[in-house]
């Protein structure tokens, strides 16, 4: 099957398996849930499952929450938590990857899983959270991270990282690359140079054409936590023919770029992220005079410090883009395009802060401190299906929803829940 075959159809495919009873509700908790026109389903992977606990015992070692573990798994879980707006109720289940981004297919079907630097993919029941296929990519490649549903239903395109473990002397021999997956069993289709190095987030441009790839551009550095960094950019693709239609290197060498989105004219925002040492977020922070606790979006010797949002088309004085406060500009992790506003939403974790910018002007229109809303480590963002309001979910805990356009939160929409660290929420 050619590329372009993938683009031609509606997303379709399912896959019926038995319902795995809920471990916990809101309804049970006594929590009050508003009933939306249209609700939502919310899927956000917990990196620490070894936090929670169950029956007395810790959720790694709960024979309820390893069922969809192979026989005799000892390798990296991630707790999966799927929270239903319907009925309130919260289904988890460990599954065998070290996951970061989940991705639904719009039109039903299996939920597909990238892992992060990790050989596993898999692909899992989204109303059940029961394990569909699970694969290993093998020795020259790792998941990216994250992944998209193709238009025809029955693929996905998965971002995939070369294994080197040292730099090779040219960004070319670490070019990742963008493989296209059969939805249900994981099967490798076909697979096309990204045209970056260490590809991570990607999004479908709105010309149902073309791929835009967020490339961090770096290995890790010897000490564990502090990047190498040698060519970050974002790369265009031609699904069609896998020829790279377009690059644009960074301006800024010591940050990476990790995450994007693309606004209707197909015009791409990244949000760059700058690691440093534990001294140097400190020095940034010794004029800011009221109380705050040690960063928690950290679990290294290493910090996040100020990097900017880019806007790579723009003018070459105007692509570095910061809030009037550098601070707030810590650890960009999740970022959107809303086209009804005509803006991007993105957030913060490190600093606490969702940022809008006007998709035109490239200018800030909104700096919301979430952390005075109760609402700490913002890391995923949705859009919510009810056309009115987007979602933030709290690295460790609770999900928010803020009203499209004024970014006036909506505390009766709040869900608490426990989602024991997490980098992406998936909406469906």
């Amino acid at each position: 099957m050619r590329r372009r075959d993938f683009l031609t159809t509606g997303i379709g495919g399912a896959a019926g398996l038995a319902a795995i009873r809920p471990v916990a509700s809101l309804a049970d908790a006594g929590t009050t849930v508003a009933a939306p026109t249209a609700p939502a389903v919310y899927f956000l992977p917990g990196y620490r499952p070894d936090l929670a606990h169950y029956r007395g015992r810790p959720v790694p070692e709960a024979p309820e929450f390893r069922r969809q573990l192979p026989e005799g798994y000892s390798g990296e879980a991630t707790l999966v938590t799927r929270i239903d707006e319907a009925d309130g109720s919260i289904r988890r289940a460990l599954l065998p990857i070290r996951g970061h981004a989940i991705t639904l297919n719009p039109a039903g079907g299996p939920a597909f899983w990238n892992s992060m630097d990790r050989a596993m993919q898999l692909a899992f029941d989204p109303a059940t959270l029961e394990l569909v296929a699970l694969r290993n990519l093998g020795e020259d490649f790792v998941g990216g991270g994250h992944a998209i549903a193709l238009p025809d239903g029955k693929h996905v395109l998965a971002t995939e990282r070369r294994s080197y473990a040292s730099w090779q002397g040219d960004p070319g021999k670490h070019e990742g690359r963008l493989a296209i997956r059969d939805a249900e069993n994981l099967r490798l289709v076909e697979a096309f140079g990204c045209g970056g190095m260490a590809p991570h987030d990607a999004v479908l441009l709105p010309d149902g054409k073309h791929v835009a790839v967020a490339n961090y551009g770096s290995l890790l550095g010897a000490d564990g936590w502090h990047p190498e960094i040698h060519a970050p950019s974002i790369s265009v693709v031609e699904l069609a023919s896998g020829r790279l239609a377009a690059n644009f290197p960074s301006d800024d060498r010591t940050a990476e770029v990790r995450h994007l989105a693309a606004d209707s004219d197909g015009a791409p925002l990244a949000l760059l992220v700058r690691r440093g040492s534990i001294e140097e977020r400190d020095a940034l922070l010794r004029d800011v005079a009221e109380i705050y606790e040690p960063d928690g979006s950290s679990f290294d010797d290493g910090a996040y410090l100020p990097a900017p949002i880019w806007r790579p088309g723009a003018p070459p004085g105007a692509r570095a883009i910061w809030p009037a406060d550098r601070l707030d500009a810590r650890q960009g992790q999740t970022v959107l395009y809303d086209a009804r506003a005509g803006e991007f939403i993105a957030v913060f974790t490190a600093s606490h802060r969702v940022i809008a910018i006007d998709a035109k002007s490239s200018r800030i229109t909104a700096c919301v401190d979430t952390e005075r809303l109760g609402l700490r480590y913002p890391r995923g963002v949705g859009l919510h299906p009810d056309g009115e309001h987007y979602a933030v979910s709290g690295s460790w805990q609770d999900i928010m929803l803020f009203r499209r356009g004024t970014h006036a939160p909506a505390p009766e929409r709040r869900i608490g829940a426990s989602l024991f660290h997490h980098s992406h929420l998936t909406v469906g």
